[in-house]
């Protein structure tokens, strides 16, 4: 695992964002399953393991062991960094329109 890792891609950058992916992330400094996440975020297995499967898709967890559970294998992640930062260029890309939703203090 890296101390820290530079996201320049806007697409991981939107992924890592996601509230629900983003405190898995963090729950993944130490190897971690579907199932052992699920208890730790709130959801169930399935949706915990297909925001997994998209985080792995980017590059931000990595698989690091595969358990045999009856007839079902147990995929054990883990975040591929202690730490992420996103590119100051890339954050741009994936910022909001502040046109399209703006604050209650905002001039009318």
């Amino acid at each position: 695992m890296h101390e820290l890792t530079v996201i320049d891609d806007p697409a991981a950058a939107g992924v890592s964002l996601d509230p629900i992916r983003s405190r898995l992330l963090a729950a993944l400094v130490e190897p971690g399953s579907a199932t052992t996440l699920a208890a730790v975020v709130g959801l169930t297995r399935q949706k915990v393991n297909y925001h997994l499967r998209t985080l792995e898709q980017y590059g931000l967890v990595e698989l690091v062991e595969e358990r045999r559970r009856g007839n079902m294998t147990e995929r054990v992640l883990q975040a591929t960094a202690a730490s992420y930062v996103i590119s100051p260029s890339t954050l741009g890309a994936v910022a909001p329109d502040p046109r399209r939703a703006p604050d209650r203090l905002s001039a009318r």
